[in-house]
């Protein structure tokens, strides 16, 4: 059973940003099988690492693209993006060192990462391409549907 489930509340109305979240979701959902499966570290390595590259290619493009639009909140999202980009990455680095195990925690980390970030942020970069002054107002992965 898949942890996360792609649903049209998802959408930034970006088809390229909409295409990597989907991908992310993918990578998400495929970690969490690997980690319920138990499979050897190795896998779970390897997959957790095919997970980092893309969250990094991701909010490049992201950026990217939110510099093309004269984002005024450019900054700041660059910054959570780094702060993120840093958890996931210390997370990975970790468990590759054999220093923690990856345990319910870190897979609901990945979660709440995903979705609380397009919820609540990437929505804001979409308000603003559409021309809406107001960004839409902010959710938590607790106002949504997920597995």
């Amino acid at each position: 059973m898949a942890l996360l489930n792609w649903k049209a509340d998802y959408c930034t109305g970006n088809a390229k940003i909409d295409d990597d979240h989907r991908t992310l979701f993918e990578r998400i959902n495929d970690f969490h099988y690997a980690w319920e499966h138990k499979r050897d570290r190795k896998d779970i390595a390897r997959v957790l690492n095919r997970l980092v590259e893309y969250a990094e290619e991701h909010f490049a493009r992201e950026e990217g693209i939110m510099r093309a639009a004269g984002y005024p909140g450019l900054a700041r999202h660059q910054a959570i993006h780094e702060a993120l980009f840093e958890q996931i990455f210390v997370l990975q680095g970790h468990f590759e060192d054999g220093r923690i195990r990856i345990d319910r925690d870190a897979v609901d980390f990945l979660r709440g990462w995903l979705v609380d970030h397009i919820v609540g942020e990437d929505m804001k970069l979409s308000a603003y391409v559409e021309g809406r002054v107001e960004a839409v107002p902010a959710r938590k992965a607790s106002d949504i549907d997920v597995v």
